[in-house]
């Protein structure tokens, strides 16, 4: 991905200009411009105002300048309406998009994460699609969908049989989808429903309710013929088998819906031969901790496969904003209200250089800025901090064909990240880090017990924390990279001061949590959030844990 991203900034300035650009043109693919009527192939230029025509055995992929990927099946005509992007987020931007007929499915972009239906939407016969995510597929069925499958409605009184009307016949026409990662709102003048990650829909008409589907109907995930044609060939329409569109096969005709995955498309061949795969949008790791003053038992310490397009990002690499998407994937426990910040001149920040390698992870501690984070405005200041860290991740195949455990470390004081801190504005005078334990065979990432830390200064005494261990699964996320989550641990929040300084008691029974993301190109590096919670007491940190760190 990160040599994509270089091919991207190297484009030339009048690339700005254009909405996109075509991917992949396999077979009959056409773009209406005015009068004009353009055949794609990879590399054709898309622009807003046109319209793009899919033919029987044929598809598409295209590249809109925002980041966002669409993908369209055959049989679909899509027109975008109206489309704006300068390069960066200045109340120009803008996505509306009809589809006539046909369907698609897309990773959305800057300007979809914005979550606003005045810049996003998507328009079919029966409905408009918002959305608050980034993964999700549409077709909208014209008498041209194929024979009937069963399609099994949420309500069960309203389940199609095979002896009702139209099975066997053709699929009832109107608009279907389904939503992979983040969530999406359909609407239509009967008012508005929204469906989430693994959720599924119906849309009969504009008069008609959106009803949600158990299951997703097969031709909704059907195989596009055009890439079993694309085989035969050679050259620029040639995709490699297994990736891009063509991993949307279902072979079933009742299949089972899909666990979120990243959307992997298909660049053209290179001049050598070897396939060139734009992958996942995801190439970032962003590690994450901060306090929220009065609330009890709030544990912030997460993180999340993230775009550098999601990213603002200084002189030095440090951090200056951010704005995590709805849906997103990692260790972060809650992304159905993402946290965005703004971030100000750091009290702590540093950086490292992977051995071996050009790339860098960075680290940093605020206490000025703002957190916005599930409906709460959290300003940055003496007493409430927040650490993150950002770096390259590393790739899922990687952490997938790993096997063996290995030992992670992070030495406290010095080392690779920021001193902890607590609700009290304190840093850790001394500190026993948890040895992080990666069994790359038996996918699990155990946390060593008996891990402490220490703050004082905390009114006219000190702050104790002391934790038990704990096991989480490794979760590899295709195409993207590979995190693990640790929650839960037991602990006790000691107080040798005053009583507040433990949520009113010398001692508290507390929690603790510690969340790591693979980063590196060797997979032998995790940036980890460490946070503990004791009633409204907390404290967080961030760290980079490596075998000899």
């Amino acid at each position: 991905m990160r040599p994509m991203i270089l091919l991207l900034l190297l484009l030339p300035t009048i690339a700005l200009a254009q909405a996109g650009r075509f991917l992949l043109a396999v077979g009959d693919v056409v773009v209406v411009r005015g009068a004009a009527e353009i055949r794609a192939g990879a590399g054709t230029p898309v622009e807003s105002g046109d319209t793009i025509r899919v033919g029987v055995d044929s598809n598409a992929q295209i590249r809109l300048t925002d980041e966002s990927i669409v993908g369209l099946r055959a049989g679909t005509v899509l027109r975008l309406d109206d489309y704006f992007y300068s390069g960066s987020v200045d109340g120009r931007e803008k996505t509306l998009i009809s589809l006539l007929k046909g369907g698609f499915r897309t990773v959305t972009g800057v300007i979809g994460r914005l979550q606003d239906r005045n810049k996003y939407a998507v328009r079919t016969p029966t409905s408009t699609i918002g959305i608050r995510g980034t993964h999700y597929v549409v077709a909208h069925c014209d008498n041209d969908c194929g024979a009937a499958q069963r399609v099994s409605l949420a309500f069960a009184a309203l389940a199609q049989a095979d002896t009702r009307p139209g099975i066997g016949q053709a699929v009832a026409n109107g608009t279907y989808g389904g939503v992979t990662n983040g969530r999406i709102e359909v609407a239509n003048q009967t008012g508005e429903r929204v469906f989430g990650a693994n959720e599924f829909f119906y849309v009969a008409s504009n008069a008609a309710a959106p009803q949600s589907l158990i299951a997703p109907p097969a031709f909704l995930y059907d195989r596009l013929p055009g890439q079993d044609r694309n085989k035969e060939r050679k050259g620029q329409e040639q995709a490699p088998e297994g990736g891009g569109i063509d991993s949307e096969s279902r072979p079933n005709d009742t299949p089972t819906p899909p666990a979120p995955n990243a959307f992997v498309v298909t660049e053209e061949r290179t001049a050598t031969g070897a396939s060139r795969l734009l992958g996942a949008t995801l190439d970032t790791a962003l590690i994450a901790g901060w306090i929220t003053p009065g609330s009890s038992n709030d544990l912030v310490a997460g993180g999340v496969l993230i775009s550098q397009t999601a990213l603002t990002i200084g002189p030095g690499g440090v951090l200056q904003a951010f704005s995590v998407p709805a849906g997103c994937i990692g260790p972060n426990p809650d992304c159905n209200q993402p946290p965005s910040g703004t971030l100000l001149t750091p009290a702590e920040s540093g950086n490292a250089t992977f051995p071996g390698s050009t790339q860098t992870v960075f680290w940093g501690r605020w206490a000025s800025g703002t957190i916005f984070d599930s409906g709460q405005t959290i300003p940055l200041n003496a007493t409430t901090h927040a650490h993150l860290m950002h770096g390259p991740l590393t790739p899922a195949d990687v952490i997938a064909g790993k096997s063996g455990t290995l030992m992670l470390q992070s030495s406290f004081p010095g080392g690779l990240g920021t001193t902890p801190s607590n609700n009290f504005g304190a840093l850790a005078s001394a500190a026993s880090l948890p040895d992080i334990i990666v069994d790359f065979t038996a996918r699990t990432a155990s946390v060593a017990p008996g891990w402490f830390v220490n703050f004082p200064n905390v009114g006219t005494g000190t702050q104790n924390w002391s934790f038990s261990g704990g096991s989480g699964n490794i979760v590899v996320a295709p195409g993207a990279g590979a995190y693990f989550l640790v929650d839960q641990m037991s602990g006790t929040c000691t107080s040798g001061g005053p009583a507040t300084a433990c949520n009113g008691g010398a001692s508290f029974t507390a929690k603790g949590r510690t969340s790591g993301i693979f980063i590196g190109p060797v997979g032998d590096h995790a940036g980890v959030a460490i946070g503990g919670a004791a009633g409204t007491a907390q404290f967080n940190a961030v760290r980079v844990y490596c075998p000899t760190c």
